[in-house]
């Protein structure tokens, strides 16, 4: 089946990204994937409301806004299932009593969503400084009615699929994913294919982000040296 921007079936959207966007953010990133683009700002570590802190560790809020109107039920639980992905992956231990909001705004929606998010996410917390155990990264994959399986879906392709798959993955980890959302009608080998092609397209996703990292920090200590 031709994909309606003529791409392969395993072949990402061209993407993109920028770190320190925001500047009242204490770390921010934009990462885009062809037409779906995302902000995440990050905030903190900063005090936490006494009725909120815990004393071992720092707490994790996520707040998710879309392009146009207020949250959905889906951005609600989009907000819980990233929250637990990386609530697991920061040292909070290092910051006890404090709270590090994560502010995800979409700018842009075509598609796979919330793998861009999640990148995105990944990225503003290395922006910040937030220690994390490893990066986490995340692909989408689409099962089309010809059962045609596709990676970095846009929503075109989503909307016609009869199933959609994210999973997020940590750098260096052979433990199994971190974030899996399956939804639609889809057999186990289906969904072992979907696994197998998100976890080759997040290696590509994690070079891409070191390159963009490396190149602010090569950007950084040129202007400090200058």
């Amino acid at each position: 089946m031709s994909r309606p921007d003529r791409r392969e079936a395993s072949q990402l959207r061209a993407l993109n990204c920028s770190l320190g966007q925001l500047n009242r953010a204490d770390g921010s990133a934009q990462f885009s994937a062809g037409n779906t683009s995302v902000v995440s700002g990050i905030y903190g570590p900063v005090e936490a409301k006494v009725y909120e802190e815990k004393l071992d560790r720092a707490v994790v809020e996520v707040k998710f806004r879309p392009d146009i109107g207020a949250p959905t039920t889906k951005d609600k639980w989009m907000e819980s299932a990233i929250r637990n992905t990386f609530e697991r992956e920061i040292l909070a231990h290092l910051h006890p009593r404090t709270l590090v909001q994560i502010v995800i705004q979409l700018r842009e929606g075509d598609g796979s969503v919330d793998s861009a998010a999640i990148n995105a996410t990944s990225l503003a917390l290395v922006d910040a400084g937030i220690p994390l155990k490893c990066m986490i990264t995340a692909a989408t994959c689409a099962v089309l009615p010809d059962d045609t399986t596709v990676v970095d879906p846009t929503q075109e392709e989503i909307d016609a699929a009869r199933s959609t798959h994210t999973f997020a993955f940590a750098s260096g980890s052979s433990t199994g994913p971190l974030y899996v959302d399956s939804r639609g009608d889809f057999t186990m080998d289906e969904y072992n294919h979907c696994y197998e092609l998100c976890a080759l397209a997040t290696e590509r996703v994690l070079a891409f982000m070191r390159t963009a990292i490396e190149g602010k920090v090569t950007k950084e200590a040129k202007i400090s040296a200058a």
